[in-house]
């Protein structure tokens, strides 16, 4: 895995796991500047996925209820969209443990895109990078394989754009089969957020529990996105700085 300089104009650290082996920690020696805000301009409605016809209306987590169960074989897909329209390019990521020990990232950045059929059991669709994709972005988790799992994180971040999520109508909806839709909005974000653990899956007696985070994370000059919310969680991963390819 390579490192490549900044993106002109945009001095945000972004990073991918270091899969090359034990290293020195890596600490930022600059700060990540918070970019100019851009002009305010008319928002759109957010875009929700679409209920199958006469599918009933998802179950919405909150802080007051934080938790369900999904149940059940098959594949569990949990579906990032947020406003269109909007200048930016949000990416959904999972952070894989496993009870082997084994772990990585499964993410967009590094094109560490996973594999639903092969370890880690844990894949990304695409990488949406300006939100104009009707289907956003979509991680699916191999529900066959749940009993291989110590626990995912789904966390999303934004790569480039937008300051914060305030403007932009995130919401992840969550779904299985045979299951009512969960959907979890990212609508209470702080100023100068940029990027959120939405929610812990941790396997559960005949399937997996889901719990809703939504932990707010702000850049800083100690620490990197990725390894705030590693850390947060504990998952102990090596991060090395990277960026995605023009556009």
């Amino acid at each position: 895995m390579h490192t490549s300089e900044h993106r002109p104009g945009d001095d945000r650290r972004r990073q991918v796991i270091d899969l090359r082996g034990p290293t020195t920690p890596i600490t930022p020696t600059a700060p990540a500047p918070t970019p100019s805000r851009q002009q305010e301009r008319p928002r759109p409605p957010t875009r929700l996925r679409t209920p199958e016809p006469g599918a009933p209306a998802p179950l919405v987590l909150s802080a007051a209820r934080p938790q369900t169960r999904i149940a059940g074989r098959g594949v569990l897909q949990a579906n990032l969209n947020w406003r269109p329209g909007v200048d930016a390019d949000l990416d959904l990521g999972c952070l894989v443990a496993c009870r082997e020990g084994d772990g990585t990232a499964v993410q967009a950045l590094g094109d560490a895109y996973g594999s639903l059929t092969a370890w880690p059991y844990v894949s990304l669709d695409q990488d949406d990078r300006t939100g104009a994709s009707s289907d956003g972005e979509t991680l699916r988790v191999s529900l066959d394989h749940a009993h291989l799992f110590e626990r995912l994180l789904l966390y999303v971040y934004v790569y480039e754009g937008a300051v914060d999520f305030r403007s932009l109508g995130a919401t992840v909806t969550v779904s299985a089969p045979g299951q009512q839709d969960v959907r979890i909005d990212l609508d209470d974000s702080p100023t100068g957020a940029t990027a959120c653990a939405i929610a812990l899956v941790r396997p559960a007696v005949d399937g997996l529990s889901l719990r809703r985070e939504v932990r707010w994370f702000r850049p800083t000059p100690e620490l990197w996105l990725h390894q705030q919310i590693d850390a947060a969680y504990g998952f102990g991963f090596e991060w090395v700085y990277a960026t995605k390819g023009e556009r």
